[in-house]
């Protein structure tokens, strides 16, 4: 595996899915794992090698429910949901299917608090699947790549994920708390209803929300301390919204990667191109008394990355 990956972090709903897929344009430099990959993590190389990946092409709608971004068995996905699945719900995102749960789960967000043995088996997990990613590309026949992971949750791990990846490299994505809020309670109302196997309050669906946040956000400053700024990049989502190519371009001189203009920017401007006239959702506005909310429990956000809240 060696010592270097690149981590796509941030809460959800900031744009981490763009940066994402953004990077991934970039396939001389990177492996990733697909959606595919993460659906079937524990036998997606017999799977691929036995031609069913075409054969659940038409399980699997065109694009997510959340947002209408562009879905298919071949594009980038968060390793998360491989690892709920390889470790048996070892993973804050077991609430999505058992909300009740949530306060139980907490303590795998960084892992810090968890027993030793659940611990152990997410780092064997983790690592099991990162080596499957490695044994794909090598099958792929490609000259050795640098493993471009993403997931939301761990943008709470870096002390853990740095134990395994020692050189290690960082984007974190942030967004306006008031709007990552309003996408985050629309991915709840659109997508979990998919997953849940008991149904939730609203109430329990708001803590989910709010409190992660609030969890993502300490141990994200916690563990941003521990890396060198070399290894590190913060990217605004207006920034990220407003010049895709830019904020790439921002990452790519930061971290003295080679190539941007001549190989990476057409690429990106292809990628971009398929796009077309996509448009954020439009959501509805916070009521005063919600609006309140998150202006006291996510008033850290707002703060460190210089947000409003009026």
């Amino acid at each position: 595996l060696g010592e270097e990956a690149v981590f796509v972090i941030g809460h959800p709903r900031t744009g981490t899915t763009h940066v994402h897929n953004l990077l991934s344009c970039d396939a001389e430099r990177f492996a990733f794992a697909s959606t595919f990959q993460c659906g079937f993590p524990g036998a997606f190389l017999w799977l691929e090698r036995a031609g069913l990946k075409a054969l659940l092409a038409p399980l699997l709608d065109k694009t997510r429910p959340m947002d209408n971004m562009a879905l298919h068995w071949d594009l980038p996905q968060e390793d998360e949901l491989a690892l709920v699945l390889l470790t048996a719900g070892l993973s804050p995102y077991l609430p999505i299917y058992l909300m009740p749960q949530y306060e139980a789960c907490k303590r795998f967000f960084s892992f810090r608090e968890a027993r030793p043995a659940e611990r152990a088996t997410w780092l064997r997990c983790f690592d099991y699947f990162c080596r499957k990613l490695v044994v794909a590309d090598a099958a792929s026949g490609r000259a050795p790549r640098t493993l471009l992971l993403k997931s939301p949750a761990h943008t709470a791990r870096i002390a853990l994920l740095r134990e395994r990846f020692p050189r290690a490299k960082f984007v974190y994505v942030h967004r306006n708390p008031y709007e990552v809020f309003q996408s985050a309670t629309h991915m709840a109302d659109t997508t979990y209803w998919y997953s849940y196997l008991s149904t939730p309050t609203d109430a329990q669906i708001n803590h989910f929300v709010l409190d992660q946040y609030e969890t993502l956000h300490r141990e994200y400053v916690a563990g941003r301390r521990l890396l060198p700024p070399r290894d590190l990049v913060e990217l605004r989502f207006e920034e990220l919204d407003r010049d895709p190519v830019g904020a790439m371009r921002r990452v790519y001189a930061h971290f003295g990667w080679e190539g941007f203009d001549a190989r990476v920017r057409p690429r990106l401007d292809g990628y971009l191109r398929t796009l077309g006239d996509f448009k954020k959702n439009a959501h509805k506005p916070l009521s005063p008394g919600m609006r309140r909310v998150v202006a006291r429990r996510w008033r850290a956000g707002f703060l460190e990355f210089g947000y409003p809240m009026d």
